[in-house]
Parts: structure tokens; C-alpha cells; sequence
């Protein structure tokens, strides 16, 4: 049976959110949250498909007026990244099973306040959602890190990551976040290393670099750690992984949301470039594949989401490995914002210790 959910968020990026819900089969959306009920109205009303009858009517402005008027064990958050805390304290001390768009939080304090909350309900679900590990390049390349699976042990790789986003906030805006100071590392890169840590796990350590840029055209801010930066990651047994990336490209696109990879292991080597994956032995291309990257929109991705997510809750499946990686991912971006800041290398295990330990 489908498990009944309050969705924060209509409009904009989150209206696809809300699509991917209408879509799964795990979850289904027993009513909303928005603060503007009649923009939030109108985006029920053009969703498609099986579209529970009177959701239009069911949109309150918290989520605790929509628990107290419709039974849920769930929430989906999509909403600005500055109301995230808030909203996701609430929704935890209202026995709801959470999953929160990254990143969750840009802040130790306000992610410390989170696990705090986690921790008086500890039994809940706790997920910063992640679209861009479920598709077909994606689990592929996670099985091929695997080391019974691949490469055998992973020796090191790297990751580059450019695009060219127009991060300029406005009415209209699909990036209302665009001012937060180290976004790029909070938003950007994760799309990324969330591969990576769901594959391998946290590194061990994070030495890290930010940059702004200012570009009217582009509409890029001037925010420190919007615009890119670089980072390297160490793993237990010394692999470092490299990574480079920027939302400031010149060029069109070279490399997509999912990155350009590669990755050296004991037995074998991995390339990526979206939905193309080669595995490598001795010197020879030993499987050349061309599979499903990004879903168009995202809102399948999204879907596959949600129901892994249910199932979490219904049946325990992959629930460590969901919230774990999910939240090691933040830990892994923040490690690279104090990093930047300081100048420092960061030891995720004092990282972890300091915030939920």
C-alpha cells in the first residue's frame, strides 16, 4: 500500500518534484504545503496522470496544519534552501519520515540542529534527496566501483564538471538560492560526489579550493564558492580522487550534470562521460556501454527516488545505505566549504564526530 505523504513545494523546480510523486508507487501525496496557495492551486492543476481527486483543495501553509488535517507518514521538501532547517525540524518532530532536497542545510549549526532532531526520533527515515544516483550510467558505474564487481580496490581517479548556469535570481527565478555563500560545493559537486560516497563512502580527508566570478551575462553573482572550485579527496587507503568543476563555463556544456570520470583500480579502469562507460583489464576495453544518464526533466529520476525511499520506510530496504550516503554526501560538501575557507585539510571522521556523533 502506498505510503501517504505531505509534499512541500508546487511551483517552479518543485513542481516536477511533485509530478515525480503523482508518478511512483510507493509514495502518494495526501496533501501540500505552500506559501503561495494560489500559484501552488494552479500547478496541481497541470500536473498528469493519476492525480489524486481534490489535492487543489488540500494545500496548507506548514506542515503542521496539514498533519493536523490529513494522516501521512511522510514529507518531501523542496523548498529554499534558507527555510530547509526549519521545515525539516518540523517535519521530524512530527514523526514524519523525511526526505529534503540538497542541500539539506549550508550551515554545521543548522545541520547540528538536524541531527539533534533525528536523534529524539531516531526510528525516522532521515534523507537529503539525491536525483542523480538512480539511472542506469549511474548504477552501473556504482556497481563497477564495487571491488568484487570492477576495478577491484579503487587507486585513485578523478571527476571534472563544467557547465554553464545562469545563476541570476529574479520573480522567476529556478535558483532562488544564488547568494548562498558556498553553494557551488553544497549544490553543484554533489550532484557528482554523491556517486562517488554512495559508491565508496566518505573519504577520509578533503583539501579544497573556491572561487566567484562575476559575469553579468551569465548571471553569476559574485557569491564566494558559487561560481567552482576544485577539491581533493583521500580515501582510508590513500586513493585520492580529483575533482574540478564550475557553473561559470565558457564553453556549452562539455561535461553534463553527471561529470566526466575515471577511475584506477588494482584490476581494471572505469570512463565515464554521461551515459558512456568503458571498463578496461590489461589494456583492452572489455565492456563499452551506452546507457540511460539523466532522465529528461529529472522527474523519472526522481520517481525511482521516491520509491526506493518508500521502500526504505515499508520494508527496511537499503535504508543505511540510503541515509547514510545521502547524508555522507553533505558531510563530504561541507568538508570541502571548510576546506576552502581555511585552508586546511579536513578529517571527515572529526568532521562527523563534531556534528553527530
Amino acid at each position: 500500500m502506498a505510503i501517504p505523504v505531505i509534499h512541500v513545494g508546487c511551483t517552479n523546480f518543485a513542481h516536477g518534484r511533485l509530478q515525480a510523486l503523482v508518478n511512483c508507487d510507493g509514495l502518494y501525496p495526501a496533501a501540500c504545503v505552500d506559501i503561495d496557495l494560489d500559484a501552488a492551486r494552479e500547478g496541481i492543476k497541470s500536473l498528469d496522470g493519476d492525480v489524486p481527486d481534490g489535492l487543489a483543495d488540500r494545500i496548507y501553509p506548514s506542515i503542521t496544519e496539514a498533519s493536523q488535517n490529513h494522516k501521512a507518514q511522510a514529507c518531501l521538501i523542496y523548498a529554499s534552501t534558507t527555510a530547509h532547517v526549519e521545515l525539516v525540524v518540523e517535519s521530524l518532530g512530527l514523526g514524519l519520515h523525511t526526505l529534503c532536497v540538497k542541500p539539506i542545510v549550508t550551515d554545521q549549526s543548522e545541520f547540528r540542529e538536524i541531527m539533534e532532531a533525528h536523534k529524539r526520533n531516531p526510528k525516522l527515515v532521515l534523507v537529503q534527496g539525491q536525483n542523480k544516483r538512480w539511472n542506469p550510467a549511474a548504477a552501473k558505474m556504482r556497481e563497477w566501483l564495487f571491488e568484487e564487481n570492477g576495478i577491484g580496490e579503487m587507486l585513485g581517479g578523478e571527476c571534472r564538471f563544467w557547465i554553464r548556469q545562469n545563476l541570476h535570481t529574479g520573480p522567476h527565478s529556478r535558483q532562488p538560492d544564488a547568494f548562498v555563500e558556498g553553494l557551488f560545493f553544497h549544490a553543484g559537486t554533489s550532484h557528482q560526489l554523491d556517486q562517488l560516497v554512495a559508491a565508496k563512502g566518505t573519504p577520509k580527508y578533503v583539501m579544497a579550493r573556491a572561487h566567484r566570478r562575476v559575469d553579468y551575462e551569465l548571471g553569476q553573482t559574485g557569491v564566494w564558492g558559487t561560481a567552482g572550485g576544485q577539491a581533493l579527496l583521500e580515501y582510508e587507503n590513500g586513493a585520492c580522487i580529483s575533482y574540478t568543476g564550475t557553473r561559470a563555463s565558457h564553453a556549452r556544456t562539455p561535461f553534463g550534470w553527471s561529470g566526466s570520470w575515471t577511475f584506477h583500480g588494482t584490476n581494471g579502469d572505469i570512463r565515464r562521460d554521461s551515459g558512456h562507460l568503458q571498463l578496461f583489464r590489461e589494456g583492452e576495453c572489455i565492456e563499452d556501454l551506452e546507457l540511460q544518464d539523466l532522465h529528461p526533466g529529472l522527474i523519472e529520476d526522481d520517481r525511482i527516488q521516491f520509491d526506493a525511499f518508500a521502500q526504505a520506510i515499508s520494508t527496511g530496504k537499503d535504508r543505511y545505505w540510503i541515509q547514510e550516503t545521502s547524508l555522507g554526501t553533505w558531510l563530504t560538501m561541507e568538508a570541502c566549504n571548510a576546506s576552502a575557507r581555511g585552508h586546511e585539510r579536513i578529517d571527515l571522521d572529526e568532521l562527523r564526530s563534531s556534528l553527530i556523533d
